[in-house]
């Protein structure tokens, strides 16, 4: 087994043994340094600046250009300062012999009228003393919140809102003596807002200072007015000495209406209390005074008691008679209890009486039917029973028999029933008749109970009353005295209201109206704008170089990746493309792209850039170079294909057999640089061709250079690379060439790359400066060490003039192969190009 040196040192260019068409020791891979720094240098940190000047500068010159013009579309601002003077307060005389010491040490009481000289109220009522509350304009633009400053800023009309401000609203003498305190101003909610917001909005410019070691206080106002600002000084300074005024005596007066208050209320309640006694009096209905009056309630209420004890006693017989009734008629026995009773008697009468006109019925009905049998009988004598009058006779009899038995039915039901209907008739008759009297007796106790109780609660009444009445007289007494203490206190409450008013704060200086403007500081938020700008723009430049993930300079493929940077390759822009152009092609075609560029402009900076990748490669495994390499790249267009042409060229150029194959079976692109038909290729022969050497394509400018296209695309570009096929193709390959390059599809996308990767000797990745991810070069390496490929090294593409490492092969290259104009030594190939004219013309 080969022993792998991949980790081995780069072995110097004395010790390797290199053939005629291998590159000089002279020659030196470009990731020499076998560590890389996390640090960053102060040109890095000066590159990351000069990436993102534009940003930069776009921020730093909107922002400082859109300060300027809010400072310059700002209104003047005016101060106006009025000063007080604010003395410690006197103490109260209590008494002519009290001696007055005062030390004006008072801390708390000083800070406390400070921080009522910037209260909201107090601008409030000075909003409201100078009558503002009125002027829905009063203030113009100010305060109109950020849109309608940034709408301000393009309007045109900044004179007239000037010159609106700079006149002082108008005052009529009603407004300003409305306002005392005595008198209440009666706000409606729109002047009330508005009063609310012109005091939010003085107070926010409002200030308060405390001269040091005095009793001067100023205040000083702000405003694009100049007379409003005075104005308004002055007026909440006058309005404050009066609000002081009113709390030092807010006690004392609150002491007086309370006083007041109660007097009134003592007076209602006497008077109340008079009028009740009166009424009292009137409604009381009291008795004769003394032992007569009390004998005579005593004696009537003895009668009715009396009386009340017999109707009760009357009352309880009629229950227990009523009671006896109701329990015989139940049983059926009230005849029996009730025998003497005339009703019952009566019923008994009636019921002889119907039955004795019964039975006189019944006889009478008896004595016909004995009468028509008779009469039958002496008809038979003479006639049959088949003779009409035989029947009709027979009828007749038949006839009465039937009354008869009706009769004697009805007899014997009737009476009974006419009896139970006497019994019944003559229980209700008794029973009611109980009723009635048990319910009279009932009436006369409840009438007797009664008055019983009507005299009780009379004589009640007479007692409570006469209780009541001289409560009265007594309370009437208390108040009174009460009343006389309250109107003595008031008369001294008014004495040192009178005599207790404070002197200690006054006006030292009215506010004058300012010449001059004091603001806003255009100049220096300008300039702040631009410095934090600046900030801002370098900040963020840092913020997008931090968010970065892609592929910058070598040093991100070491630190990240651990792997060594093969070439880096100078990005090509527009007037190169088109110098090159505009040069003849070696096949006699003029160049199209930089695919060629080694063959096409072997002096420009990336073909020098592409001969230090061969050099690199040559020198990337100790013992022997690679023989069979593949190219790739993690994301497409990153320019694999391009470095693996280059890569052949330049390998071809040092007098090696070389062939590139082109494995990317997706999407080839080897036969439109070199101008081949794709008919015929790899997937052909892959696919059944056993002839290696039709696949094998000359290139004219490079005889000892042979292509491998792709040939038409397959349904299955994996399965055909990991066949064996291919690896018999590569083994017939590495025995007829010193070098074989293979392209291959992106490697993230597809496994194409990562199983040709297991059949060659090493990896070569391809990078895209400024494009290629981190994360996804660092996935596609995780990838290739778990199968065990090998990785030479990163070729970082597209090397701007901006970056640090541009001084490879831009900026050093073009000096060292600048010529004079003076200079008339020939190039090779014009030298070239003579020889052959001379030798055609002899």
């Amino acid at each position: 087994m080969e022993k792998d040196e991949r980790l081995l040192p780069v072995p110097r260019s004395r010790d390797l043994d290199i053939s005629h068409h291998e590159v000089s020791a002279g020659y030196s891979p470009v990731y020499d340094e076998a560590t890389f720094e996390d640090k960053r240098s102060i040109r890095e940190y000066f590159n990351v600046i000069y990436k993102r000047l534009p940003i930069i500068f776009t921020m730093m010159i909107l922002t400082t250009a859109a300060v300027a013009f809010y400072m310059y579309r700002q209104p003047s601002v005016y101060q106006a300062q009025a000063g007080m003077i604010i003395e410690p307060r006197k103490p109260k005389v209590t008494s002519k012999d009290a001696i007055n010491i005062n030390f004006g040490n008072d801390v708390n009481y000083f800070q406390t009228q400070l921080l009522l000289l910037q209260s909201p109220e107090l601008m409030r009522d000075t909003m409201v003393r100078l009558g503002l509350h009125r002027q829905p304009d009063l203030l113009g633009d100010q305060n109109k919140g950020v849109w309608g400053t940034l709408r301000s800023m393009f309007s045109s009309d900044k004179n007239a809102s000037e010159k609106k401000s700079s006149t002082l609203p108008t005052l009529t003498e009603s407004t300003a003596e409305s306002a005392d305190g005595s008198d209440q101003i009666i706000l409606t909610p729109e002047e009330k807002e508005r009063a609310e917001r012109y005091a939010g909005i003085f107070l926010n410019n409002l200030t308060v200072l405390q001269v040091d070691r005095t009793n001067l206080v100023n205040v000083q106002l702000q405003s694009t007015n100049p007379q409003l600002a005075a104005q308004v000084a002055n007026t909440m300074a006058k309005i404050f000495i009066e609000q002081d005024r009113e709390r030092e005596t807010q006690g004392a007066k609150k002491s007086y209406e309370d006083l007041s208050k109660s007097i009134d209320d003592l007076k209602t309640t006497i008077s109340s209390q008079e009028q009740a006694l009166i009424r009292e009096q009137d409604n009381s209905g009291l008795p004769l005074s003394g032992e007569k009056g009390q004998d005579l309630n005593a004696g009537i209420l003895q009668q009715l008691s009396s009386q009340l004890l017999t109707a009760k006693n009357e009352r309880r017989d009629l229950e227990a008679k009523y009671a006896a009734a109701q329990r015989a008629n139940a049983n059926g026995e009230i005849f029996a209890t009730q025998g003497d009773n005339e009703a019952v008697q009566n019923m008994r009468q009636q019921l002889a009486e119907r039955k004795a006109k019964l039975d006189d019925r019944e006889q009478e009905v008896t004595k016909q039917i004995q009468e028509k049998k008779a009469t039958r009988s002496n008809m038979l004598a003479n006639w049959t029973e088949e003779h009409p009058k035989v029947i009709a006779i027979t009828q007749e009899i038949g006839q009465l028999e039937k009354t008869l038995s009706a009769i004697k039915k009805e007899n014997s039901g009737l009476i009974d029933q006419e009896e139970n209907e006497l019994k019944q008739k003559v229980a209700r008759e008794v029973l009611t008749g109980l009723r009635a009297q048990l319910e009279s007796a009932r009436k006369r106790e409840v009438q007797l109970e009664g008055a019983f109780n009507t005299e009780v609660a009379s004589a009640n009444r007479q007692g409570v009353a006469t209780t009541r009445l001289t409560t009265l007289m007594r309370e009437i007494d208390t108040n009174r005295t009460l009343l006389d203490t309250y109107i003595q206190r008031q008369k001294e409450q008014e004495l040192a209201i009178s005599t207790s008013l404070p002197d200690n704060v006054k006006i030292s200086t009215e506010a004058q109206v300012p010449d001059s403007p004091i603001g806003p500081k255009r100049n220096r938020n300008i300039l702040v704008a631009f410095l934090i700008s600046l900030a801002a723009g370098i900040g963020l430049a840092f913020l997008l170089d931090y968010l970065d993930d892609s592929v910058r300079n070598s040093d991100d493929i070491g630190r990240n990746l651990g792997l060594p940077t093969l070439a880096l390759i100078p990005f090509q822009n527009i007037s190169e493309k088109r110098k090159l152009s505009l040069l003849p092609g070696k096949n006699g075609h003029a160049g199209q792209s930089t695919a060629l560029i080694t063959m096409e402009d072997n002096r420009s900076p990336m073909a020098e850039a592409y001969r230090h990748l061969r050099t690199s490669l040559l020198f990337s495994s100790a013992g022997k170079p690679p023989q069979t390499i593949l190219v790739t790249s993690s994301q497409p267009a990153e320019g694999k294909t391009t470095t693996a042409i280059n890569t052949a060229i330049t390998l071809a150029q040092s007098g090696a057999d070389v062939v590139i194959i082109d494995c990317d079976l997706r999407r080839p692109r080897l036969h439109n640089h070199f101008s081949l038909e794709n008919g015929n290729g790899l997937t052909n022969y892959l696919s059944g061709e056993k002839n290696p050497e039709n696949l094998l394509k000359p290139f004219p400018s490079l005889p000892n250079l042979k292509i491998i296209t792709s040939g038409p695309i397959p349904p299955n570009p994996a399965e055909l690379l990991s066949s064996n096929e291919m690896k018999n193709l590569l083994q017939f390959l590495k025995g007829n060439f010193k070098h074989v390059i293979i392209d291959s599809p992106p490697a993230i996308s597809f496994t194409d790359a990562a199983i040709l990767s297991t059949l060659v000797d090493g990896v070569v990745l391809v990078a895209l400066a400024g494009k290629s991810s981190i994360h996804l070069m660092r996935r596609f390496k995780q990838r290739l060490g778990n199968i065990g490929a090998r990785i030479y090294g990163v070729v970082l593409n597209g090397i701007r003039a901006n970056s640090v490492e541009y001084g490879y092969y831009g900026y050093g290259y073009y000096n060292y192969y600048s010529r004079n104009e003076d200079d008339s030594t020939p190039l090779m190939e014009q030298a070239q190009e003579g020889a052959s004219i001379h030798d055609t013309k002899e």
